[in-house]
């Protein structure tokens, strides 16, 4: 196949964070990303930052350098355009592809709420573009375990289900500077969307959409101090208003694999786990057995080595224990944290919609996050 030309906005030699580069562009040089996709441009804040990035990450100096969003659109060559910015910044560096026609890859969070992903949903479908958004917990080793034991009927349906999660952040009390957004919910990216997001998506994924939903969210340490990632020294301090803690309740979907009124019940803060408990603990209760999976360091999943992760299954009737570690067994060739991208890409490179989200079930996710949150200010205002 003639492989399939892309542009990535945000492959920065300078920016804070690093995602593009630590999970975008090993898949895309590999062998078997070469084979069907092309890097063909870059887009930084200007076309000298693009240029240094083509220099920097050795792309080949054909590749074209953008200043603008709104120039890459323009360009007819462009087929897929994947944007790896900032959150606050998806929706303004992205639209103007979407507008164009252009097929668009956005990170998770799509954008800072669901009034914007709404806009950039009707937008991608009068222009008619693929969308695809990066929640790539969906091919993680634990999750694909996971829901291939519920599917097999091995224990019976799932009764009920929950999560206990702590963590994100190094401590309760601080963010690392040049990340002090985190605290500040306009901008969209913090502990509810991405931290707590992730893990929320691929729960779903696996269980089954909540069905009705209850949730109570506080705010423990308004104040963060914001510390210097190498010394460790505090610069400053901010005022967050971010909630921290978080407990959702709700029902799942009867089907095939669920009992009508299984409860799902979710926990998680931004905080360390107490000491000696793991910091994931995640049963899921069925009519003969139990499953439980347990993460001794690492709530994110999605980026995790799996070095730590462990599925338990307790089969009542036989009166049995199994443990199954769970590991990566695909893509050894690839960085930890772009191995779950091969599945998106390869999967938009075959015309299959079913193997990646795309802005409607971003859009979904993010009416959800916008009513929890609602639910927190109404409380605060109580």
């Amino acid at each position: 196949m003639t492989p399939i030309r892309v542009a990535i906005i945000g492959l920065s030699a300078n920016a804070t964070t690093d995602w593009a580069q630590r999970a975008h562009l090993p898949y895309l040089l590999s062998p078997r990303g070469r084979e069907r996709f092309q890097i063909f441009a870059l887009c930084n804040s200007s076309v000298a930052a693009a240029e240094k990035s083509i220099k920097v990450f050795h792309l080949p100096p054909a590749t074209r350098a953008y200043g603008s969003p709104e120039d890459l659109a323009a360009d007819p060559d462009v087929q897929l355009v994947v944007c790896a910015t900032r959150v606050d910044k998806h929706y303004d560096t992205s639209m103007p592809s979407v507008k164009a026609g252009k097929d668009v890859f956005i990170e998770w969070p799509l954008a800072e709420n669901a009034v914007r992903t709404d806009e950039l949903l009707k937008a991608a479908e009068k222009a008619c573009g693929r969308t695809i958004v990066g929640l790539q917990g969906w091919y993680v080793p634990s999750t694909i375990k996971l829901k291939e034991l519920i599917t097999s009927g091995r224990l019976g349906k799932v009764q009920s289900s929950e999560f206990r999660a702590a963590g994100w952040t190094n401590d309760r009390g601080s963010l690392s500077l040049g990340l002090d957004y985190f605290g500040d919910r306009k901008v969209g990216g913090n502990l509810i969307t991405i931290g707590f997001g992730h893990m929320f998506d691929w729960v779903q994924h696996t269980l089954g959409d909540f069905q009705t939903l209850q949730s109570h969210l506080q705010l423990q340490r308004p104040k963060l101090k914001v510390r210097d990632s190498f010394t460790g020294r505090a610069i400053k301090t901010v005022e967050s208003d971010v909630p921290d803690l978080i407990y959702i309740t709700g029902t799942l979907p009867a089907n095939e694999h669920t009992s009508k009124g299984a409860i799902l019940h979710m926990r998680h803060q931004r905080a360390p786990q107490f000491s000696g408990e793991p910091a994931l603990v995640w049963s899921i209760v069925c009519e003969k057995g139990e499953i439980r999976l347990t993460a001794t360091n690492s709530v994110m999943l999605q980026i995790s080595s799996m070095a730590d992760v462990n599925i338990d299954i307790e089969d009542w009737e036989k009166g049995t224990l199994e443990r199954i570690p769970v590991r990566w067994t695909t893509h050894p060739d690839l960085p930890v944290v772009s191995r779950s991208f091969v599945d998106i890409y390869e999967g938009y490179a075959s015309g299959d919609t079913t193997k990646y989200a795309d802005f409607k079930y971003a859009h979904k996710r993010h009416t959800q996050f916008d009513g929890l949150f609602a639910s927190f200010d109404a409380s605060q205002a109580a």
